[in-house]
């Protein structure tokens, strides 16, 4: 059984979020709660996670604070649904979930797959934007550029937006430069 506990602070605005990782079974489960001033509005959504032993995303849950709430399930091959089990068409061929705000769901195409020195690779991500929960399709990219010691240096890219993240040994962020610092 793997547990592992970790404190990311927002460096973009006032803000945190705790995160624990567990397995159960065949399953990597992820807790979280994360808090942030949005305009001067305090913000805190609660996400669950569901993940098979090859970090293909099962499931996610999301609520706020006021009780809005996002549920979707995948079969971890691109097929994705509501909390209805209606069908989500537009989100056909995305494996992986990126949410806006936690470091966290960086962590998901890279621990998938072997990557090399300069490889670069195309994801089709569901996007999940936070405090609005919208739901779209977006294409993202990573390239592993080095490594440091023990901890792995991609670009990210997606759209407009371009970073060099840091990831430790297991995959996990460890800056995010402008956006996100692992405290713990």
């Amino acid at each position: 059984m793997f547990s592992k506990e970790m404190v990311w602070e927002n460096k973009e605005t006032f803000g945190c979020e705790y995160l624990k990782l567990f397995t159960k079974e065949n399953a990597i489960l992820a807790e979280s709660t994360v808090i942030y001033l949005n305009r001067n509005s305090p913000i805190q959504i609660d996400y669950q996670m569901e993940f098979d032993d090859l970090w293909r995303t099962k499931s996610v849950n999301i609520k706020d604070r006021k009780g809005k709430a996002l549920q979707i399930t995948s079969t971890g091959k691109g097929e994705w649904f509501d909390q209805h089990g209606n069908r989500m068409s537009e989100l056909n061929g995305a494996i992986d979930v990126d949410i806006s705000a936690t470091p966290f769901t960086n962590t998901l195409p890279i621990n998938r797959l072997d990557w090399k020195v300069n490889q670069k690779r195309e994801f089709e991500m569901v996007y999940l934007s936070i405090p609005a929960l919208n739901v779209q399709k977006t294409t993202q990219t990573y390239t592993f550029i080095e490594s440091i010691g023990k901890n792995r240096v991609f670009n990210f890219q997606s759209q407009d937006f371009e970073s060099f993240i840091t990831f430790d040994e297991l995959g996990f962020v460890v800056d995010y430069p402008q956006l996100f610092s692992r405290r713990y």
